[in-house]
């Protein structure tokens, strides 16, 4: 397993990061109750009953501190997108590298999440006699001190590592799955190697490919071409991306491509064939090269160099429905 690509279950999901919050408040009240029950009772009274505490409770820490939660996830998702970190090296060196590129940000998210989190407490606590005054002064005025701050400061950092981490220990979990699936895939589906094309032919007639069966961890599926994103090959096994995920398959890419409407379907690499609707756009990147992005959920880019894009283009444009026939027959060069 050479790398993790990042999935950010926790960060792109807060709920599931709320829960945990949740369990964890309840488990240190349920703490506190046993070891200190007398101060616990005194606070009962003093908050005027049971249901008033667990109000109070309520109001002024749980709620507030789940917005917290999720402005603090929401920024470090949205940091992964600016800075497109979709993937990170499977081991610790590398991954002690990425959560230290996260620290600026939940260091500096503090000055996002505070007014958030004052401003629904204060709504919460003085509903009905609101006052812009008590709000501004008490709530967030006098809320940005360094007190305050290093206050927030090591429960921010637990809960942005510990999401984090539960992400990436997700993600193992589905690569390691993926890798067990091609085990097991591996006694019903043999590798293929990459043949030669077959001798051109006289034009005729055809019927394109119109469904393939592929395999997962989860079972088999029957499904149509039309709904692949793009097929792809890793370590000589052969894949099609579908929304309902990745699935094995037993066509090779060069089989494929003699198969699939070359109107529909594009060898844009050797290890890529594309279908023209899942195309999102492109654009120049560095060195002669292009980006090319698929309308996937995760926006998949393909790096193609510049000596395929104009092909890549007219093939975009529809160039190649009057002459798909004789591409058929052939095979494609390669820069």
């Amino acid at each position: 397993m050479k790398e993790l690509k990042l999935h950010l279950t926790y960060l792109r999901k807060p709920i599931k990061s709320i829960a945990i919050l949740m369990i964890v408040l309840l488990l240190v009240e349920t703490m506190a109750w046993s070891l200190a029950y007398p101060v616990k009772m005194k606070m009962v009274s003093e908050a005027g009953g049971l249901w008033q505490y667990i109000a109070l409770f309520l109001r002024s820490l749980l709620i507030p501190e789940i917005c917290t939660l999720y402005v603090l996830l929401t920024l470090l998702s949205k940091y992964h997108s600016v800075l497109k970190i979709k993937s990170v090296e499977a081991n610790w060196p590398a991954i002690g590298r990425y959560e230290l590129r996260l620290l600026p940000v939940i260091l500096l998210a503090f000055f996002v999440f505070n007014p958030v989190t004052q401003t629904i407490r204060f709504l919460l606590e003085r509903f009905p006699d609101y006052s812009f005054s008590n709000y501004w002064y008490k709530y967030i005025a006098n809320t940005f001190t360094f007190s305050v701050y290093f206050k927030y400061l090591i429960p921010v950092l637990l809960i942005g590592y510990t999401a984090t981490n539960l992400s990436l220990f997700s993600d193992y979990l589905r690569r390691r799955q993926e890798d067990e699936d091609r085990e097991k895939a591996a006694g019903t589906i043999t590798p293929q190697v990459q043949l030669s094309p077959p001798e051109p032919a006289p034009a005729v007639s055809r019927t394109y490919t119109a469904h393939l069966k592929g395999r997962n961890a989860h079972g088999e599926l029957d499904f149509p071409v039309t709904d692949v994103y793009f097929f792809t090959v890793e370590e000589r096994y052969y894949y099609a991306e579908l929304s309902k995920g990745r699935y094995l398959i037993n066509k090779t890419l060069n089989e494929l491509e003699t198969e699939l409407d070359p109107f529909n379907f594009f060898r844009i690499k050797r290890d890529y064939i594309v279908n023209r609707r899942s195309v999102l756009n492109y654009a120049y990147w560095e060195n002669g090269k292009y980006i090319v992005r698929l309308d996937t959920p995760d926006r998949h880019e393909i790096v193609v160099p510049r000596a395929r894009m104009q092909e890549f283009r007219e093939w975009l444009q529809g160039s190649q429905r009057s002459t798909s026939a004789d591409e058929s027959t052939g095979s494609l060069v390669f820069a």
